[in-house]
Order: structure tokens, then sequence, then C-alpha cells
């Protein structure tokens, strides 16, 4: 299992969000391409980018978009307000993986034909529902039938937050991410963690082949000069 840096991303700046709620928003004074960097001679294979600013339905950054192509010896992969084919087939074009989260769940058959290798469903889960448009809305679909049918088209990549905990450090969402792994996706597990050990849970449920983390390196509970961070970092997912 790999452990994945994730950075919030808004107006350009780094950023943490408590529970998706902008207005509790953390700034950090590191930019976004030190902070890559940094990561980078860590050990980072794989970082996760969330444009919060395309969440929250205002114009997309445009800052990061060359990310991909000025580190081509990490995978990126990117978030944040793809609510339609045309959002996505630009992020892919810029080399980014597509996080996909309200047009998944909403309308999965938007999606066919896209590489199933490169897009990931964001699967953001408040108790047994799945929520959309930046945490703001309950999915009128029931929860299995979204799995299904993203399964049926051949995607089986999923990135699943327990949005409880969702920027509080307090451990990851094991319930979660086993639930929708034993439905046959590929698991990145988000919200929560606060330091390594958090990550044993998880390396025991199939099919979770990553943990996301972003308080949690930003702020030291996870050091990025330890060996088992390395370790983790580097893991393959």
């Amino acid at each position: 299992m790999q452990l994945i840096p994730s950075m919030d991303l808004l107006q350009g700046r780094l950023v943490r969000l408590r529970h998706g709620d902008p207005q509790q928003a953390t700034f950090y004074d590191l930019t976004p391409e030190a902070w890559v960097v940094r990561l980078i001679a860590a050990g980072a294979r794989r970082i996760h980018l969330v444009d919060l600013d395309g969440a929250f339905g205002k114009s997309r950054q445009g800052a990061f978009t060359r990310f991909p192509e000025r580190f081509p010896e990490v995978r990126f992969q990117l978030g944040g307000g793809l609510r339609d084919r045309q959002a996505i087939e630009e992020v892919l074009g810029f080399g980014f993986d597509a996080v996909v989260g309200t047009l998944a769940v909403e309308q999965p058959t938007a999606l066919r034909g896209l590489p199933g290798d490169r897009i990931v469903a964001a699967l953001d889960l408040k108790g047994d529902r799945i929520v959309t448009r930046g945490w703001q809305s309950s999915s009128a679909c029931a929860s299995t039938d979204v799995f299904e049918a993203l399964l049926t088209l051949g995607f089986d990549r999923a990135l699943v937050t327990d949005v409880s905990r969702d920027g509080t450090l307090e451990g990851p969402g094991v319930e979660a991410a086993a639930w929708v792994a034993g439905e046959g996706f590929r698991v990145q597990a988000s919200g929560g963690v606060k330091d390594l050990s958090d990550l044993a849970p998880l390396t025991e449920i199939p099919g979770v082949v990553g943990a996301i983390s972003g308080k949690a390196l930003m702020e030291g509970f996870i050091p990025l000069d330890a060996p088992l961070t390395r370790a983790a970092l580097e893991g393959g997912a």
C-alpha cells in the first residue's frame, strides 16, 4: 500500500479544510511548488491535488497544470470541480489522472470510453450516503447502485473519504474503505490519517491500495525524513 500526499489548493495557496468547510480553513506559507519538491525528495511517487476553487464552482486554478510535465517522476491525480466530460478530458490532457466525484456519482455513463486506469471515482461518504458538490449535497442514488454502475463501465479505482474524519487527525475511516473495497474497487482511503500507525489497519483490507494524507504530513505528525515514511511513500499502488 502507498502513502499518497494530498495538497488542497485554494486561490493558488496550500490550505487544509476541516470537514470540507471553507470557513474552517488553515492556510500554509509554503508554496505548492516547494511542497512538491520536498515530497519528491522524501520519496513520494503519487500526489493527490484538490482544486478547491473548482470544487466550489469557481474558475479553475491554472498555476499547477504544468506539474505533470515539470515533475515527470511523480504520478499526479487531480480532483475538484470535474463535473463534465470536457473538464475531465482537459486534465487528462495535462497529464493528470482525473478524480471525478459528482459526475461519477450522478451520471456515471458520461464517463463511458474514458481510460479506466486514469479515472478515480471520488466516493465521499457520510454514513451510508454519498455526498457530492463539495460535500454540500447528498446523492439521490443508493450507494450500491453507484458502485454497480461504475464497475460495469470499467471504473474500479475509488478514492473513499469518510467526510466526518477529513482534516481531523482522528484516524482513517476503516469501515468506509473496507465497504467500498469489498464491492470490488481498488481503494485509496482518505480522511483522518494522523500518523504512520494509522496505515496498519488499512493494510489488512484486501483492495485498499493507498492512503491519502494531507494535514499529517504538512504539520509534521508524519515526519518526512523518517525511513518508514519514505518506504510508505514509495510503496506500490
